[in-house]
């Protein structure tokens, strides 16, 4: 549980510095359809929740998805002050879908154990 819980907060922290990159310095073929980038949001933070569901689901419960949306909103708001970068509030719906997605499929997972 402490190395999910490790995992986690690292996690955190690689969104943020990717969200710090700008977006200028991104290979343009990686955004090359407009949805595209709401499938890497999805995965992104898919992994997220699962992440979040195994360091915390004993403590936290359902309270660690409210704290990841929040996340990604920040997160959202975050990029606003990159170069290049801005905030995008489908991305912000495609983040709290994903962490959705994640947790509630490693609940599952879980739960038939």
């Amino acid at each position: 549980m402490k190395d999910y819980k490790k995992l986690f907060f690292l996690y955190l922290l690689l969104i943020l510095l990717v969200s710090s990159i700008p977006g200028n310095s991104f290979p343009k073929s990686w955004f090359s359809l407009g949805f595209q980038d709401k499938i890497y949001h999805l995965i992104e933070y898919s992994i997220l929740g699962v992440l979040g569901y195994l360091a915390y689901s004993k403590t936290a419960g359902y309270k660690i998805i409210i704290f990841c949306i929040i996340f990604g909103i920040f997160d959202e708001l975050y990029q606003g002050l990159i170069p290049g970068r801005f905030p995008n509030a489908f991305d912000a719906i495609a983040d709290g879908l994903g962490v959705i997605l994640g947790y509630s499929i490693i609940r599952l997972i879980k739960k038939n154990d």
